[in-house]
């Protein structure tokens, strides 16, 4: 079957879902509003308004897909800005987090515009890549959009891969489907990998990449005052040892608390604290409610809710908080903060099999990383981690609660490790700007590259 057949059989799928796609936001609104909203740009390409690019300037599109794929391109995105701060920026993305997130990190941007971005239908990206009239589209890790993609080279679009990853499972689907997938990332103007296992992954699918330049969520800029809000938060919990369960998922936290129940946490560790950070915002009511029943067979206080245990813009702990042993972290864009207030984190996502999260962004605040088996999503990060002594990994939730409770004292030298670590793989911003530019043939205008600093 050829990629033309394909490339229809798939649009013509995607066409079809369109009803199952309206039901699914309706059913996300019903529990996060912001599903509600952006209807006309998902399902009819209606975008905000994009004025002329004026002669001499450029537009460029970035397409991150949540909250996490965001912040990864932030460094890039900033340094080109600084570089060339005559170009003009348009961003997209797919949920609400992350659009929140974007404007949160991008608003200074030259004449920025967001949307959400459009299904992947072939007449939606064509009314998009008309109204956006972009020079470049950046596309983050590993949202292949076929139309999306062939479309924009077509359009003469020079596109972009950056910081690019290959799971495993998704290497095995794009090798069961290379006949599509081939000619799609073989459209791709520039295809920068974060590490040597991804290159070989899109080598043997027909397309070596460009250049390997490491993660860019390493050079993610720190944010100081986040850390110093965290610090304050740790002296009002009136806790002696702190640990952080960050960005859990679905079934993590019942699995967390059952350890803590099943080796009677708090019963040999009184002046402990946990605090659960649960992924998606959606699931902060859910995750309250199993915290609260659990308090209740562990014989601890009520939970109690971040957000509910400060007044409005201070860091002064109301009444209650310093004896709360179990705490949610229901709050928006403070991981920092929440890093800050640990002596380790248990790493979500990786406990069950959804591939771990993000773990540079704790070391990078010195926080040391326990993690489950699987990781296979940040799989070099983890291994780089591993042999750095920033990072421990524990079969299950069990273990690492029955190892915390044998007496480990080794959170100084964790802490040292995990900002070695961060600090030690920093550089890969510089690389893919140098790729970058070379690759899109923008004249720089009198303007001098100049190396990033932290």
């Amino acid at each position: 079957m050829s990629a033309r057949i394909f490339l229809w059989l798939y649009s013509l799928i995607l066409f079809l879902f369109q009803p199952v796609l309206a039901l699914y936001l309706l059913k996300r609104g019903i529990r996060q509003p912001e599903y509600r909203q952006g209807w006309g740009q998902r399902f009819l390409a209606s975008l905000p308004e994009f004025r002329s690019v004026p002669g001499g300037q450029k537009r460029i599109w970035v397409h991150a897909v949540s909250v996490g794929e965001a912040h990864a391109i932030s460094p890039l995105v900033q340094h080109w800005a600084k570089v060339y701060p005559q170009h003009e920026w348009a961003v997209s993305c797919t949920t609400p987090t992350g659009l929140a997130t974007c404007r949160q990190l991008y608003s200074t941007l030259n004449q920025v515009q967001f949307f959400y971005l459009p299904y992947d239908l072939p007449y939606l990206v064509a009314r998009t890549l008309k109204q956006v009239r972009a020079h470049s589209l950046w596309v983050v890790e590993t949202e292949l959009w076929p139309n999306l993609l062939l479309g924009a080279a077509k359009a003469k679009v020079h596109t972009a891969l950056l910081n690019a990853r290959v799971s495993p499972t998704t290497g095995r689907r794009l090798a069961q489907l290379r006949q599509l997938s081939q000619p799609v990332l073989q459209s791709v103007g520039t295809l920068i990998a974060q590490t040597q296992t991804d290159a070989a992954v899109f080598e043997k699918l027909g397309r070596p990449v460009d250049a390997v330049c490491g993660n860019l969520k390493f050079d993610v800029a720190l944010k100081p005052e986040l850390a110093t809000t965290g610090r304050a938060w740790r002296e009002a919990t009136q806790a002696e040892q702190v640990v952080l369960f960050a960005s859990s998922r679905e079934g993590e936290e019942a699995l967390l608390l059952d350890a803590l129940n099943r080796c009677q946490f708090f019963k040999r560790m009184p002046k402990a604290s946990v605090w659960i950070v649960p992924r998606h915002p959606q699931r902060f009511d859910e995750v309250f409610e199993l915290m609260a029943e659990a308090a209740t067979r562990m014989g601890v206080a009520r939970p109690v809710r971040r957000s509910a245990s400060f007044n409005a813009g201070s860091n002064i702990a109301l009444a209650g908080f310093g004896q709360a042993r179990l705490v949610l972290g229901d709050s928006m864009g403070e991981m920092p903060a929440y890093y800050s207030v640990a002596d380790l984190a248990l790493l979500g996502g990786s406990w069950l099999p959804f591939g771990g999260q993000n773990l540079i962004e704790a070391c990078a605040y010195g926080c040391p990383v326990w993690m489950g088996p699987n990781t296979f999503n940040f799989a070099k990060a983890a291994e780089d981690a591993l042999a750095a002594k920033a990072a421990r990994r524990f079969e299950h939730l069990l273990a690492a609660c029955e190892f915390y409770l044998s007496g480990f004292h080794g959170f100084d030298e964790g802490k040292r490790a995990a900002f070695a670590y961060a600090r030690g793989h920093r550089g890969a911003t510089q690389r893919s700007f140098d790729i970058l530019n070379q690759a899109s043939q923008l004249p720089a205008a009198g303007l001098l590259t100049e190396p990033v600093t932290d």
